[in-house]
């Protein structure tokens, strides 16, 4: 692994990690409305939190009528329904 890459994933992380403490400390709206009830994980925002415990705690799979596909998420199963026949 180079030199940029590693730079690149520290870098990645220490975001993911400020975003957590701006979060618990209630600097960045409230952490009551995104914080999953199952898991504790902290979203930055309620869509988030939606879409994370549909793919993470959905133990049920979305299934495409027409072709049988199934999908982890609604959202991931409309995207698919555009291009289905």
């Amino acid at each position: 692994m180079n030199f940029l890459r590693i730079k690149w994933l520290v870098m990645r992380k220490l975001v993911f990690l400020l975003d957590d403490t701006i979060l618990s400390m209630g600097l960045f709206g409230s952490s009551n409305e995104t914080k999953c009830k199952k898991c504790g994980t902290v979203l930055t925002d309620p869509e988030r939190l939606k879409k994370h415990q549909e793919v993470a705690h959905n133990k049920k799979k979305e299934k495409c009528r027409a072709c049988g596909s199934e999908f982890d998420s609604s959202e991931d199963l409309r995207k698919h329904k555009k291009n289905c026949k």
